[in-house]
Formats: C-alpha cells, structure tokens, sequence
C-alpha cells in the first residue's frame, strides 16, 4: 500500500489534471472543430479519472476520482458538484459542452446520411453521459470499495461507449463518429 504522502502526491496530481481538463469547456465562440476536439480530450480525461477510481486503493481515493467525474460532467451549476479546494471560478460541465456541440450541428448544413450519423451520435453520447453520471453518484454513496468500485466500472464503460472506439465492425455511434466526418480523429490510430 502506498505511503500517505505518496497518496496526498498523486491526490494533487491529479487533481491538477482534472483543473486543467475543467478549464478546457468549449468556447461559446469557437467553431464546430475546436468544440469537438475540446468534448473528446475532457471525456478522455473522464475515461482516465474512472480508470483511476476502479484502482483507488481505498473507498476515499474513489471517492475523490468519482467526484472529480462528477465535476467534470455537471460543471459547477451541477446539483452536485462540489468546487475543488481554493477555486472559485465558474466552471462549464461536460453536459453543457455536448448540449452546445448539439446545438452548433443543428446550425450546420450537412448531407442528409451525414446529419442522421451525427444526430444518432449525439443521442447516444448524452445517453452515455448521463449513465455515467448516474453510475459515479451511485458509487458516491457507497462504502464499501468493491462496490464503488463495480459502480466505477460502470462509468468507465459508459463513458468508453460515449468515446467510441469500435471493437471491431460493428458499433454503436458515438462522438468517434463524429470526429470522422469532421476528420479529427485524433487518436493516432488508422481505422
């Protein structure tokens, strides 16, 4: 088990990390293509954040990365956020991005296949979004590890399935598909 100070040490860390994720909301002014790729690195940093509660070794390290989630998708006009130690700022949450993401591609003028893809999309990413939510507010309230833990799990594969990144042919679309049509998948990775 690691030291307390070593635990403190990456509480800060990340901590940070999720400061920087935070800071990264979609600008009200910023086009369709920024917008897109801000939604994608904050719900990679949501991916990473459950990644870390599913391995906390202690029930108030996952707690502290589940909260962090919960920051990041509700923003602090959330219910239930809770503003990190020492900020003070408005903070927009990931809901709030998608919820101006959706709005932009309504504004858009695409290819009818192409605005199907992209509502279909958009659909799901909420869906998921709003189950991960529910999944990191249920582990809050747990107190036992193993199962916040479980609950964590759940977040995680609801925000993956937000992300999509298909196993294979056959998927369900997600904002993967959406960096597709706009050409900026930016995971590296040839399809």
């Amino acid at each position: 088990m690691p030291s307390r100070r070593t635990r403190r040490t990456f509480q800060l860390l990340v901590l940070a990390v999720t400061l920087a994720g935070l800071s990264q909301a979609v600008s009200a002014d910023g086009g369709i293509e920024d917008r897109l790729v801000a939604v994608s690195g904050r719900l990679r940093l949501a991916l990473s954040l459950s990644s870390f509660a599913v391995y906390a070794p202690s029930i108030a390290d996952l707690h502290l990365h589940a909260q962090q989630i919960v920051n990041l998708l509700e923003g602090s006009e959330g219910a239930h956020y809770v503003p990190p130690e020492g900020a003070d700022e408005i903070v927009r949450g990931l809901r709030s991005d998608l919820s101006a993401l959706v709005d932009s591609f309504e504004k858009a003028s695409f290819e009818q296949e192409t605005r199907t893809r992209i509502a279909t999309a958009t659909r799901n990413i909420t869906s998921y979004v709003e189950m991960a939510l529910e999944a990191a507010l249920r582990s809050l309230r747990q107190r036992r590890l193993e199962t916040a833990s479980e609950e964590m799990r759940r977040v995680y594969a609801f925000l993956a399935a937000a992300y999509e990144r298909p196993a294979g042919h056959s998927t369900v679309p997600g904002l993967w598909t959406i960096l597709r049509v706009y050409g900026l998948d930016t995971s590296g990775e040839e399809t």
